[in-house]
């Protein structure tokens, strides 16, 4: 028969409970944090990787912008010292001044060129509000000067063009045969013009001659600056984005 007297299990204190729970709860816990230290981590290297990315396509895009612009800087370099030859003529005797193509000194003072760049990269960035995947601050400062300087230049060029389209060639159309100066602006191949005597006293005793090219070497000279301060920038920019 059993005994019904016997002691019963003991309870555990209520204590104990407390720390198994306790210890329950911690571990829970440090397990979300490691899951979020992971996931930490994961997004960090993603954004890392965008990041490099994002600075490799900068890498070349300015790589390509100071392609172009050597161009236009080499050609306004080019266009000034063929106008500061203009002048060199105007102040010269009439025997030397036949001795001289004018035509062609002309044709090529008249070239200067937009600088255009596309900024794919630069304006996706901004658009999608991702130029924060930029670390470096110094570049993201950059950027937003490089956009700056090309406003700048870009109001340069529009007040060259407006000198040059609505003063200097409306002159030089009434005064000179465009189609001697266009043959050596490559943009004609056939014999110049039987019409022009070929006598350059007609502007260069004229004052609105001379001073149609100084307004058109200004211009020429300050958007050279903005180019070469655009070329030093560029620079910059590479090296900050080049990645190693």
């Amino acid at each position: 028969m059993a005994d019904d007297n016997r002691p019963l299990k003991p309870a555990w204190p209520a204590g104990r409970y407390a720390r198994y729970a306790i210890g329950e709860i911690v571990l829970v816990v440090i397990g979300i944090l490691i899951a979020l230290q992971v996931n930490n981590w994961n997004e960090k290297r993603k954004f890392n990787r965008e990041g490099v990315q994002i600075q490799k396509e900068l890498y070349d895009e300015f790589l390509d912008s100071r392609a172009v612009l050597a161009e236009r800087i080499t050609s306004l370099e080019s266009a000034n010292e063929h106008i500061e030859a203009l002048f060199y003529y105007m102040d010269s005797p009439k025997e030397i001044v036949q001795t001289v193509n004018i035509d062609s000194i002309i044709g090529f003072s008249l070239k200067y060129g937009n600088f255009n760049p596309s900024n794919s990269t630069i304006q996706e960035l901004i658009g999608s509000g991702r130029l924060n995947l930029i670390s470096n601050k110094s570049l993201k400062k950059n950027i937003y000067k490089w956009l700056q300087l090309l406003e700048d230049a870009d109001e340069d060029f529009k007040n060259q063009d407006q000198q040059a389209s609505t003063l200097l060639i409306p002159y030089l159309y009434k005064r000179l045969a465009m189609k001697n100066i266009n043959h050596y602006d490559g943009l004609r191949n056939d014999q110049k013009s039987k019409l022009f005597s070929g006598d350059y006293s007609i502007v260069f005793d004229d004052l609105e001659f001379e001073n149609l090219y100084e307004g058109k070497l200004f211009w020429n000279r300050t958007l050279l600056n903005h180019y070469k301060d655009l070329d030093t920038l560029a620079a910059e920019i590479i090296k900050q984005s080049k990645v190693y």
